[in-house]
């Protein structure tokens, strides 16, 4: 790392038990995937992953890592675990004190501001243009920055609308099409259902924290209405459209869901992706924007709702839209284990490690080979497929990640401190003017 910038997984119900006795901490509090091998000889890298804060994630990534390190005694792979919303942090502050793991979770939203960083190897050298042939190639150039491969793509989530099949045809209600079918779905079934006068199950599960999850979420809704939070103009210069009617639109209904029809459970703003999913979970909500991995999450918590869960695009004002929602592993460049990593890494995406994978998650494979053996026509999984077709590509911008916090801040002062669209909006404009100024 240059000083100068940086200041049917088939086995895995049988092994589950084995392996969590197995997976214990070590002493400086992170999870070890190993077992007590002791062996001098042995190299130990150490792996930051966002799934070890999620469930089923977290134990089926473990389980895979215990069946690597059988193939290869020689390793042990440690996890540290750090939720999504802490990532970008965790990764700024353990690179600033030279402390990096050797892989760690990465998104494109980050990725060029850790490039910019100089933390992240170049896989493209270290994993081989022709394995790097396998892969969808727009996957390929959405985990690349300048050409430079910053993180191996291990599964795909692009955002879609997840709702509750069985409950839509019990009203009578049709998939949402546009935000017009939306919000008559969520008035609909957001009702008192057992008559105490209170309600007590809402039409939409918002997530409105204010953080990269409650953001990407809203992207996709504002850039349904034909905004675009960063984009280039004819001049070949950075532009906002945060300050243009349609942005308001977009942030008024967004908010109107909370404030003025009541669609959305109460303490929206501190409802993360873990609470909205439970919500789902235990009946509460209809519908949530999410990406596939929310599947497995919400059956996981309820198996009593598996085939009940459908989705479709996200709803439209002009077009639809999604995210490619994806995540996988940089190697750090600090790292003196760059082959083993890569090994390692090259081994979660092999066809059945990734097909296993999907089963339990919900998550896309990323590879074509893996893609073409799937069974995706499910009502679950239909609206995934058909939104990878709109995916927008991430600006390509240094600090597109502070663009997350700019939207984010701007529909919370509108949720919490009841701030007008043309107040909210103007300051996410300026903010927004100045990031691009700064990026010059």
């Amino acid at each position: 790392m240059k000083a100068n910038k940086v200041s049917k997984w088939i086995s895995l119900l049988l092994a589950l038990s084995l392996v969590l006795a197995a997976c214990g901490k070590n002493e400086g509090g992170k999870e070890a995937a190993g077992n007590d091998k002791g062996s001098a000889k042995q190299t130990t890298i150490r792996i930051m992953s966002v799934s070890q804060t999620e469930n089923p994630d977290g134990p089926a990534e473990k389980e895979m890592a215990e069946r690597y390190m059988k193939l290869h005694p020689e390793v042990n792979i440690e996890f540290i675990g750090v939720p999504m919303n802490d990532l970008y942090k965790k990764i700024t502050a353990m690179a600033t004190s030279g402390d990096l793991p050797d892989a760690f979770t990465m998104t494109p939203q980050f990725a060029r501001t850790a490039y910019g960083m100089g933390i992240t190897a170049d896989l493209n050298a270290l994993l081989g243009e022709e394995y790097l042939k396998e892969f969808y190639p727009n996957i390929i150039e959405e985990s690349s920055v300048d050409g430079k491969l910053q993180f191996l793509p291990w599964n795909a989530a692009p955002m879609a609308l997840v709702y509750r099949g069985d409950w839509f045809e019990q009203e009578g209600l049709k998939a949402p099409e546009n935000w017009d079918d939306f919000l008559e779905a969520a008035q609909k079934l957001t009702k008192d259902t057992d008559g105490d006068g209170k309600t007590d199950q809402w039409g939409f599960g918002m997530v409105g924290t204010r953080n990269g999850s409650g953001a990407d979420r809203f992207i996709v809704i504002l850039r349904s209405y034909g905004v675009e939070e960063l984009r280039k103009d004819e001049s070949g210069n950075w532009v906002t459209d945060l300050d243009t009617p349609e942005a308001k639109e977009a942030f008024q209904f967004f908010v109107d869901l909370n404030n003025k029809y009541g669609v959305v459970p109460p303490g929206v703003t501190e409802t993360g992706f873990p609470e909205a999913a439970s919500l789902m979970a235990t009946n509460k909500v209809a519908m949530m924007l999410t990406g596939p991995n929310a599947l497995g999450n919400i059956v996981s918590q309820n198996p009593d709702l598996k085939g009940k869960l459908y989705s479709v695009p996200v709803p439209s004002k002009v077009k639809h839209t999604a995210t490619f929602g994806l995540l996988g592993y940089s190697i750090a460049e600090s790292s003196k284990h760059k082959d083993i990593v890569a090994d390692y890494l090259k081994f979660m995406v092999e066809d059945e490690n990734a097909l296993a994978w999907n089963e339990l998650s919900g998550r896309l494979p990323t590879k074509v080979e893996v893609g073409n053996r799937q069974e995706l026509a499910t009502p679950e999984y239909a609206g995934f497929v058909d939104a990878l077709q709109y995916a927008f590509t991430i600006p390509a911008f240094d600090q597109y990640s502070q663009f997350q916090d700019i939207v984010a801040e701007a529909y919370q002062s509108m949720i919490a401190a009841n701030q007008s669209a043309d107040a909210a909006t103007k300051r996410a404009a300026d903010r927004a003017n100045e990031v691009i100024q700064s990026n010059k």
